[in-house]
Order: structure tokens, then sequence, then C-alpha cells
């Protein structure tokens, strides 16, 4: 039989999901997470985020899925209230003024105002070399929104501000960070006994600016800025 016209062309929406795993499952070694440049105790951040402190499916996912997680001693749970998606990092704190802060929000959000809110889909979970994190898809929105408040930075603070090739951007919700340096094999185990656990819908309506902070082994944040999508619509 064949296909039906135009289907052998469709993209594979789920691809992201079997990649993430392919790549998980082949780590030998993970390494400690809070180990990362720039980090100096006490320094801040502005960062573009989508919140899902306030997503109860989200946040009864990630309790789950750290449920089996849970008696590893190398890994650092992510408290629910401080679920979220991290878009972009406008600058650290000490790099730019909270006026220009503010005008990459207002410049963000004439760029939302035309990007329609969009459904997404949370899980399974997987991780990565540093973090064992919850699937988000489909990436072309999130890559999207991506560009809108990149390109609302280059507006504000020059287009030298904006890394010339930006780093891989694959959409996902952290529920454990690694503490420090560990072979992979038993984390990978654990996190396999948990990808049964059905992903959850949400949809996408806001991006928030935020002031990122470390407390221990823990990021909080305080909300500069909430721009919503379409807000012309």
């Amino acid at each position: 039989m064949r296909p039906a016209e135009g289907v052998e062309d469709r993209p594979d929406e789920n691809e992201y999901i079997r990649s993430d795993w392919h790549r998980y499952r082949q780590l030998d070694r993970l390494v400690n997470h809070w180990e990362r440049p720039g980090w100096e105790a006490g320094r801040r951040s502005y960062h573009w985020i989508v919140r899902f402190d306030e997503r109860p499916a989200v946040q009864r996912l990630a309790e789950r899925c750290q449920a089996r997680l849970g008696n590893l001693e190398t890994l650092d749970l992510v408290p629910v209230g401080s679920l979220h998606l991290t878009v972009q990092r406008v600058s650290f704190t000490d790099e730019i003024t909270s006026s220009q802060a503010l005008a990459v929000a207002a410049a963000a959000s004439e760029r939302c105002a035309s990007i329609r809110p969009f459904a997404a889909t949370v899980g399974p979970l997987t991780g990565s070399a540093n973090s064992v994190f919850l699937n988000v898809g489909p990436h072309r929105p999130f890559h999207l929104l991506r560009q809108a408040v990149v390109a609302a930075t280059a507006h504000v603070r020059g287009a030298e501000a904006v890394p010339d090739h930006p780093t891989t951007f694959d959409p996902h919700v952290s529920v454990a960070y690694n503490r420090r340096p560990t072979v992979a094999k038993p984390v990978i185990e654990q996190v396999a006994t948990a990808r049964s656990l059905p992903p959850v819908a949400v949809q996408v309506e806001t991006v928030s600016l935020v002031e990122l902070r470390r407390d221990g082994h823990t990021y909080l944040w305080r909300q500069i800025a909430a721009v919503p999508l379409a807000a012309r619509g």
C-alpha cells in the first residue's frame, strides 16, 4: 500500500524524543551541573523563561518522576515551585543596567505580539550530561519564541551582545541536576523507569524575563516582566 500523498514529507514531530534518549543512553559519565562559567557566588543573571511553577499538571508529573530518582545521592531535585523552561539568557546583571533590561522586555513585547499562543507537550523523562529533564515539544514554536527574544536583546544592546553562533536550543524542563561527576549508568537506569509516565499538555501564552540567582543548589528567580504572546490579537 502506498502512503498517503505528502505523508513521507511530513516532519517527524517526535524525533526529538528519540534523539534525546539515544544521546543520553550513550553517556558514560555525568558532570557537575553547578560548575558553570561565570557563576561566581552572589552573581545574578537576566533570563527569558517559560514558567511552570503554576502548572499543576507539570508539577505532578515532575513529582512522580522525582519519586523514581529520590534515592540517587548524585542528584539535586528541583523544587516544583521553580520548574521552568529556559529560553535564552540575556546577560549577567552586572553587565547590563536595569533600564536596559526593561527595554529588552519592551522590545520583546513588540516581537512576541506576532507569535500566537501554542500547545506543547511536556514529557517523557530523559537527560543530558548535567541534568535530568522532561522533553518539551514540538520544538519549532519555541525556536520562533527564542528568535524573538534574541532579536529584542540585539535591538537594545547591539548585535555584538548576541552570539554569532548561538548554542543548541533543545526545549526542556529540568527536574534534577547532577551535583558531582559520576558514572552515568545508574542514573540512566533510574530515569528509564519513569519514561512510561504519560506526558502532559500545556498552553504556552507568556514568556517571562526574570532575574535568576542560585541559592545553594537551587535556582530561584524574580520576575521582571511577563510578555504575553499575540498581545495585539
